[in-house]
């Protein structure tokens, strides 16, 4: 069975939360965290999006994103993928950095906006890294408060309720004394944060526009082979001209990120190992 794919609809709200392998670190040096943050602009350049919040910790990283047209999908693809190639490059390694599939919580944002934005600004702070959110450099925190000036985050939301960078401050102080949240992490079976009345307008959203079941490879294969100007066949054979192998990674970074079927069945499918699969994921799209 493929796995579920993510949901999207423009304007849905998501914590997103990728986690290193085995828990190891993501980020070694300053250089690799402004390295993530030149990714997220990149990647917001070519698939916008608006971020209100994003805590970007040794080991793993919070982002706080809505959507426009674009899904989670094809953008988080474009992000991970982007900054691991660049790591890898830097510290002469291979292979995966983050665990599995990153976690896409759908959230109710007239509910939890604000929350939420304070929970991960105050991240570093639970994880015992600072005493106070303003003294960590890799989060979104000091762009509310004028003190950075990324212009990765839109405060607009945030700061049309708060109206001044010292209201906002006093509350993600009041939120300090607050733990880890459990019920802010459900599990990738139910991934929704809001009351039922929520959970009941993300169903019509599915409903209004159509349900989500992933295209059967064989179509997905005709479409790709057609767009890119090959047969089925041809896409699915030993074929290694660089248009042919640009257009079978592209099916398989969709079979797999968008249509949400594991990277063995793709490679069954085209007769060929896993790993290829893996390499096709960590590479960065040049197209769509």
């Amino acid at each position: 069975m493929p796995r579920h794919p993510r949901i999207h609809a423009p304007g849905l709200l998501f914590h997103i939360i990728a986690r290193g392998n085995n828990g190891q670190k993501v980020f070694l040096e300053n250089a690799d965290y402004e390295a993530f943050l030149n990714c997220l602009r990149q990647v917001r350049d070519r698939y916008p999006y608006y971020l209100y919040a994003y805590a970007l910790m040794p080991n793993h990283l919070h982002l706080l994103m809505e959507v426009i047209d674009v899904p989670t999908a094809r953008i988080m693809q474009s992000l991970l993928t982007g900054y691991v190639r660049g790591f890898n490059r830097t510290y002469g390694r291979r292979g995966h950095l983050f665990q599995g599939r990153y976690k896409a919580i759908v959230c109710d944002r007239d509910s939890y906006l604000l929350e939420l934005v304070r929970y991960i600004h105050l991240n570093p702070v639970r994880a015992g890294l600072v005493r106070r959110p303003g003294e960590w450099k890799w989060s979104g925190h000091g762009e509310y408060l004028g003190k950075q000036k990324r212009g990765l985050i839109n405060p607009g939301p945030v700061m049309g309720e708060l109206r001044r960078p010292a209201r906002y401050e006093a509350f993600v102080r009041d939120g300090i004394k607050e733990g880890y949240r459990a019920e802010w992490h459900p599990g990738d079976h139910e991934p929704f944060l809001g009351a039922e009345g929520f959970l009941r307008r993300i169903v019509k959203t599915e409903e209004r526009i159509g349900p989500r079941r992933p295209v059967a490879m064989e179509a997905l294969c005709k479409q790709i082979a057609k767009e890119a100007g090959f047969s089925p066949d041809a896409l699915r054979g030993r074929g290694r001209s660089a248009p042919l192998v640009a257009a079978r990674h592209r099916f398989m970074r969709r079979a797999v990120l968008e249509e949400g079927y594991g990277s063995v069945k793709v490679a069954t499918f085209l007769g060929c190992h896993a790993s290829n699969v893996s390499r096709a994921l960590q590479e960065v799209p040049s197209g769509t």
